[in-house]
This record gives structure tokens, C-alpha cells and sequence, in this order.
């Protein structure tokens, strides 16, 4: 495939070579009234190759020409395709061409895997160039010991009569030449070693386009190699997977590994144990018989979702509304529908004579996000100035559990360091990769780097470490969601089940169980089939059942988290 590509690229060479010089040129004679012309040819060409010790060509070359005009550009093939994206490359060096003892302008240029020698400004009484020149590469390593491979001859656009060639160089172990298309294996006319002269080649009748080349094999140490090898740039070779690149790559992917799993044991892993569970109930026995509501370590749920997963969801706010109403500060009150099909929606409206009680700094900024100077606002109308407002919300609850002493420094904080650095080190690897895949075969080391980088992302979200604080916290949690999903409702007395289902319902919709608490209050009607009002925090529309409830409270959380969340 190679030799006919070549050939392809020599054949459009010779067309080009055959534009600069005319097909016919005025004969020697060409006087008025005269009309024969005569085709170009070489008549002859004739050269000496001296092989230096070191593997350096020096050849001297006679061009006799006949009827050439204009531009004579003769070629050379300097680079071979091998295998395993390997090139061997000739260079020429020391170019000097003379006609009748005068230095000619020459224009050299390298096309592919060809070199082309112009020689402009030839006229028909120039019968004679002269080229003089060195090569360097064409001496490559054998199983017994090294050959020159020359190919002088390649693609001339126009006949060339007879080619003789003669060696000049030490012993020889075998000699070769094959002319006409580039992919030709037909023998030359005459191959030969002789006895009292270098390896001789000839070749009669060279038709435009044809090549000749010539090879020489030596013993060892007689002709050192000067191969030049490069190397194609390709895909399989960008990331190659040799033993160097290959043991690399996956060397450090594993000092990688180790390091990210070392980073998450030093700085990311939870100094308490999460499966601990530390006796703890949302209920107490208060005086007269009565229960009271009492949260371990006036816990609020929206701390609670951020202790848990460590940052602050959309249910985590949802919720903190839900404790809000129910704890006397909000009330929820569902509007009537315009039609049947029309979507519904909530008026949440702020207690004037709200509890006496001090609300955390999250949930103070809260309100302020959500009714501003106003004293009420609809759900379908909390836009943008809410949600902006929210970014503050979420630091003062941030701020609140760092202090509590359950973390060292804020969750967002900690991931966000760690996503900068997973990105830096994320870019760093493909910037490498690019680097070394187009300048060398280590591409899949910065795959690696990369591969590394896409670790640090990953890991950078489980980096925020709880404190030793944290550890009874979340034992205490762990038995609050224990009594959320399996206490019997039931029990509670009856003239407290809406008070205190009610306060259960903010941690249930955290922590899990929101349902059977819901089904809790709907139970507490005693009149089914008349039209409720609701509860104090929780107002239904005209016609409204508590049977209702789970609907109405499902697509209130639906509505508000759509509202304060949606961008």
C-alpha cells in the first residue's frame, strides 16, 4: 500500500516536473521556415556513489541532456514507510550543480516522501549537468550486517536512454537493483559485483515516470548504520502501550489511587460513627400525664437533613417551612381553585403574634427571604428576589451547624476547594494529555493525570468531615428516624395527636415516614364526610376535607420547591 501511494505522489511529481519542461524544444538548427522539433531526453546518465565508513553517500552525477528547455527537475526518494509508524529519512546535503563549469541556482524542496531538485533557466545548448551531493540515512542495519538502499531515479518526466551507476566502497556481501514502477521487483539490466571495480548497475531505456533503485549489502563493521528514523504521527502511537508508557501510566494511576484514599482517611472521613445510635426520642412525659414535644439538642429539621447528607437540599428548606407553620410563625393557608383544572395555590401569611420563642438565624432569614416588608405572599409569586435570598439562607444554616461544633469548616466550602482542585488537576491532564499525544507516544500518561483529576471530583464530594461533636448528634438522629418509622401513632392521647403529629410531620418529611404521620392527623377527624377548616397552621379552601391533607401537603412541597428552587 505504501509503494502505491508512493507512486501515486511520484506520478503527480512527474506531471509537475513535465509542465516546467516542454515536451519538444527547437532543434540546434531551428531557423526560420524550419519545422521538425525533437521530444527531450536524457541521453545519459552517469554517477559515482562513494559510501564513507560512517554510513555518509557521496555521489557525483553527469545529466547528459538533449532538446531540454526551461526548468529541469529531477527526483529523489528520501523517506521509506515501515512498520509500526516508522520512517527511515535521507537527507541531501552539500548540493551543487554546474553546466559547463558554472554553478547553477538549484530549488530544493521536500514533498512527502520525495525530494525535488530544480534547476531553472536549462536552454537547449546545454548539454550537460553536473551534480554533486551527499546523502545521509541511506545505511540501515541487516541480520549480517548493514545495506544501502539509493534511489536516484525517480519519477523524471521525461526518457532517460541508459543509466549507469558504479560503487564505490569496501567489500560487499550482495548487490540489487530493480527498475521501472515504483513497486516494480523487475531486475535492472545489469547488476554486478566486479573484480576490479565497486558494485555496477545499468539500465537502458528508463521511461518517464520509472524509477531505479539500487542496493548494496555489506559485512559487519564494515559501513556503520546512520539510519534517521521518525516517527508517523498516529493515534496508535500517541498513546502507545509499550512496557515504559504503559508501567507508567498505570503507575501513577495506582500512586493516585492511594493518594486520594489517603487524602479521605486524613481529611474527608467522619470522625464519628455513623451507626451508633444513642437513646433519644422527639416526646417526653411532662407533667400532669401530659407529652411534651422535646427534640434532642433543639434539634430544627433543616439542621438535621444538613448533619445527614452534609449539604442543604431543597427538602431541607421545604421542611424548615413546614416546622415554621407548625411551630406558630406561618400560616399555610390553600386558596380556592379558579377552575377545576386550574393549578392550585398557597398563601402563606406571617403570625403577628408569634411564639415567643428564639428562632435559629436560618430560619430568621428565612422569613425574610420570604415575605420581605409584606405580610403574606402567594407560592406561585416567590421569584427571584426569594431565591436570591436563599443564598443566605444556606450560608446562616452552613454557618449554624460549624458552629454547633458538628463540622470543622462549612460543607460547601470543603467541596468547593476540592471540586477547584479535582478541576485544575482535571484540565492540567488533558492539557498534558493533548501536549504529549502531539509530541511524543506518552499520551496515556496524561490520561492518567486526568483519570486522577476525575478521582479528586469524585472524592471532593464526601470531603466535608463530620467533627466528634457530631457523633451523639447522630446517634440521637438515628433513633428519632427509628421512632418516626415505627412508632405506633396510635397511642398518643387523643386531645394531643394533631399538636404533636403535627410537630413530628417536619422531621418525618427529613428523616423519612411523612406519610404514616400525615395519615396520623387525617385520622384525627372525627367528623369524616363535613367540610374542615384544617389546623391552625394548615388551612384548606371551601368544601375541604382533612382526607385531603395528603394530597394538599404533596403538592404544597411540590409548588414550594418548584418556587424556591427552580432557575
Amino acid at each position: 500500500m505504501r509503494l502505491r501511494l508512493l507512486g501515486l505522489s511520484l506520478c503527480a511529481l512527474g506531471l509537475l516536473g513535465l509542465s516546467a519542461v516542454p515536451a519538444g524544444a527547437a532543434g540546434t538548427g531551428a531557423a526560420a521556415g524550419s519545422s521538425a522539433t525533437a521530444d527531450p531526453v536524457v541521453t545519459n546518465y552517469d554517477s559515482q556513489v562513494r559510501v564513507e565508513r560512517d554510513g555518509l553517500l557521496r555521489v557525483s552525477e553527469t545529466w547528459k541532456l538533449s532538446n531540454v528547455n526551461g526548468t529541469f527537475t529531477r527526483f529523489v526518494v528520501t523517506r521509506d514507510h515501515l512498520d509500526n509508524d516508522i520512517d527511515h529519512v535521507q537527507e541531501i546535503g552539500d548540493l551543487q550543480v554546474k553546466a559547463g563549469g558554472q554553478d547553477k541556482k538549484t530549488e530544493v524542496k521536500t514533498d512527502g516522501d520525495v525530494t525535488s531538485i530544480a534547476v531553472p533557466d536549462v536552454t537547449s545548448s546545454t548539454t550537460e549537468l553536473d551534480f554533486t551531493y551527499t546523502v545521509k540515512g541511506a545505511v540501515s542495519k541487516t541480520l549480517d550486517g548493514t545495506e544501502v538502499q539509493f534511489a536516484p531515479l525517480t519519477g523524471i518526466s521525461i526518457p532517460i536512454q541508459e543509466v549507469n551507476t558504479v560503487f564505490s566502497v569496501p567489500d560487499v556481501t550482495h548487490v540489487a537493483c530493480f527498475a521501472g514502477p515504483v513497486n516494480s521487483n523487475v531486475p535492472c539490466s545489469l547488476a554486478q559485483i566486479g573484480e576490479t571495480s565497486g558494485p555496477t548497475f545499468k539500465q537502458t531505456a528508463l521511461p518517464p515516470g520509472n524509477t531505479v533503485r539500487m542496493i548494496v549489502g555489506f559485512p559487519k563493521d564494515q559501513i556503520a548504520a546512520n539510519t534517521i528514523v521518525e516517527y508517523r504521527h498516529t493515534f496508535k502511537r500517541a498513546f502507545s502501550t509499550d512496557a515504559a508508557q504503559l508501567i507508567t501510566a498505570l503507575l501513577v494511576l495506582l500512586l493516585g489511587a492511594i493518594a486520594l484514599g489517603v487524602l479521605y482517611r486524613l481529611r474527608g472521613r467522619d470522625q464519628v460513627d455513623p451507626r451508633r445510635v444513642v437513646p433519644a426520642s422527639l416526646f417526653s412525659l411532662g407533667t400532669d400525664a401530659r407529652i411534651d414535644f422535646t427534640p434532642p439538642s433543639d434539634l430544627r429539621p433543616g439542621e438535621v437533613g444538613t448533619l445527614i447528607d452534609e449539604r442543604i437540599d431543597p427538602v431541607d428548606v421545604t421542611a424548615t417551612i413546614i416546622d415554621l407553620a407548625v411551630r406558630g410563625h406561618i400560616t399555610i393557608i390553600e386558596l380556592d381553585k379558579r377552575s377545576e383544572y386550574a393549578r392550585g395555590d398557597w398563601e402563606l401569611r406571617r403570625v403577628a403574634n408569634a411564639p415567643a420563642e428564639e428562632l435559629h438565624r436560618y430560619e430568621n432569614v428565612l422569613i425574610r427571604a420570604i415575605f420581605g416588608d409584606a405580610d403574606s405572599v402567594l407560592v406561585s409569586e416567590l421569584g427571584k428576589q426569594v431565591r436570591a435570598g436563599l443564598d443566605q439562607v444556606q450560608d446562616a444554616l452552613y454557618d449554624g451547624v460549624v458552629k454547633r461544633g458538628w463540622f470543622t469548616e462549612r460543607p460547601d466550602r470543603t467541596r468547593s476547594l476540592w471540586a477547584t482542585i479535582g478541576i485544575g488537576t482535571t484540565v492540567v491532564g488533558v492539557i498534558a494529555t493533548v501536549l504529549l499525544a502531539l509530541l511524543s507516544t506518552w499520551g496515556l500518561l496524561g490520561l492518567a493525570i486526568t483519570l486522577v483529576g476525575v478521582g479528586l471530583l469524585v472524592i471532593g464530594r464526601y470531603m466535608p468531615a463530620k467533627a466528634p461533636a457530631a457523633g451523639r448528634v447522630l446517634g440521637q438522629v438515628a433513633a428519632i428516624r427509628g421512632e418516626l418509622l415505627e412508632m405506633d401513632v396510635s397511642e398518643l392521647p387523643a386531645d394531643q395527636a394533631v399538636d404533636l403529629c403535627s410537630r413530628a410531620l417536619p422531621y418525618a418529611v427529613v428523616l423519612g415516614g411523612s406519610e404514616r404521620w400525615i395519615d396520623a392527623l387525617v385520622a384525627t377527624d372525627t367528623t369524616p364526610g363535613v367540610e374542615d377548616e384544617g389546623f391552625p397552621w394548615y388551612r384548606g379552601p371551601g368544601g375541604w376535607h382533612l382526607q385531603y391533607l395528603p394530597d394538599s401537603l404533596r403538592n404544597l412541597t411540590t409548588n414550594l420547591t418548584g418556587a424556591l428552587f427552580a432557575r
